[in-house]
């Protein structure tokens, strides 16, 4: 059970140092293709009635059922055949209804549909029974079983393919088992378009990740520029006018003690036009100044932190520590998402996660994650080195307080934190309102 508390560790000046660096360094980096999310992708653009493309394959089973109509076997053997035929289409659009999206963009991942595989398993023994007990002219419902596996399985593991494999084999006891389907040419008849619909159905989806990365990567890239880009004009603003602006308070200070000296020396008592100039000096000075503070202002929120940079500098700085960081892509392409603030409170609590798992922890591994629960954005950062104990309980030679710090950022936009683990399971969740407070 992970607690809140209070922790001591590295300093947030060291930890902007070294992260600030790592920026820099790893911008590079942010460009190296992240690994698959082997779920269940969105295929197609989604709809509401998308799920009939695939119902719509339904038609070759016209054939057989039109023959079984005009054959010559009773009654009740057709009443057999139209109720499982139409048990196998009620399941297969069922199957294609669970799987294919009604929102989301091309490509988004989502985990595959807990009924996915007992409407196969109900597929595969409707087959089965049609095929050798029933109808042998109905064993094409097999290419189905197949498609059906590619479309709906989870591709983690290699499981879709597995269940394409699975369906080829059942049909191939299915063909030894009848002996009207027992023949070399029935079985290549059958085998062909099982195998070829299952590999292209996870063809396309594996199209449909693709897809989904690309957008996300050019997201990601986008929020990078624009980042960039601030900064650039941060520096801008720093050097130039800031500088500019610190000269014309310093010329204005000088100018009043100029005037005031001069005011004081003058025979002739009150010197009116004197006074008058060194007022207008003084808010020259005041303008200035004002002028000067709010430029510094916006500086500080063009160098806000961001989760993007963030995930791009520790991308740098662990791999330059050795150790494999496994960012899941919506932690990157989250930057402007949602409220400024408690994304930049989010962006410091991965830097020091980060910067722990570097200093501290002796971890091979860190995790990122970030979903969105209730009215919240939740971050998890997970290592698999050295527990809490390892973490807190010391300060740096700044004598800083990192989590410390961390809580007070998180505090100030309604966030809360929590760190806890033991030896090879240590995390730290941060989470904050997805409106700011």
């Amino acid at each position: 059970m992970w607690s809140e508390r209070s922790a001591e560790g590295p300093s947030t000046a060291a930890e902007e140092g070294m992260a600030g660096a790592a920026e820099t360094a790893g911008r590079s980096s942010v460009f190296e293709e992240p690994p698959l999310l082997m779920a269940a992708p969105r295929v197609g653009q989604p709809g509401r009635f998308k799920w009939l493309f695939a119902a719509v394959w339904l038609f070759y089973l016209v054939d057989p059922v039109t023959k079984a109509v005009h054959s010559d076997h009773s009654s009740a053997f057709k009443l057999l055949v139209y109720s499982l035929v139409a048990v196998f289409v009620v399941l297969y659009g069922w199957l294609a209804f669970s799987v294919y999206p009604r929102s989301g963009p091309i490509g988004a991942v989502s985990d595959s549909p807990p009924v996915v595989l007992p409407i196969l398993v109900a597929m595969a023994v409707v087959a089965f029974v049609t095929s050798v007990a029933v109808y042998p002219e109905l064993a094409g419902m097999w290419v189905y079983v197949g498609a059906g596996a590619g479309l709906g399985l989870s591709m983690e593991d290699k499981t879709a393919y597995r269940g394409v494999m699975a369906a080829l084999a059942l049909m191939t006891v299915c063909v030894l088992s009848s002996g009207a389907l027992r023949s070399i040419s029935t079985w290549l008849i059958l085998a062909f378009p099982i195998f070829f619909a299952g590999m292209s159905t996870l063809g396309i989806r594996q199209m449909a990740l693709l897809i989904g990365q690309l957008r996300e990567a050019r997201t990601q890239v986008a929020h990078l520029a624009t980042n960039e880009e601030r900064l650039r004009l941060a520096r801008d603003l720093h050097d130039l006018t800031g500088h500019s602006l610190a000269t014309i308070t310093l010329k204005a200070e000088l100018a009043q003690r100029m005037l005031a000296k001069a005011r004081d020396a003058a025979p002739e008592g009150p010197t009116p036009r004197l006074d008058a100039a060194l007022k207008e000096v003084q808010e020259i000075e005041q303008v200035s100044r004002q002028t000067l503070t709010d430029i510094r202002q916006a500086v500080s929120g063009y160098r806000r932190a961001t989760l993007a940079v963030e995930v791009a500098s520790a991308h740098a700085a662990l791999d330059a520590a050795g150790i494999k960081l496994d960012a899941a892509p919506e932690v990157a392409a989250a930057t402007g998402e949602f409220d400024p603030q408690s994304e930049a409170a989010l962006a410091w609590s991965l830097r020091e996660a980060v910067t722990n798992a570097i200093r501290h922890s002796g971890a091979a591994r860190v995790e990122i994650t970030l979903l969105p629960i209730g009215e919240e954005m939740v971050l998890t950062v997970r290592n698999d080195g050295y527990g809490l104990a390892a973490t807190v309980g010391g300060t740096d030679e700044c004598g800083g307080h990192g989590l410390t710090g961390l809580r007070e950022r998180l505090d100030a936009v309604g966030g809360r934190l929590s760190v806890g683990g033991n030896d090879g399971d240590f995390r730290l969740v941060a989470a904050v309102p997805v409106v700011g407070s």
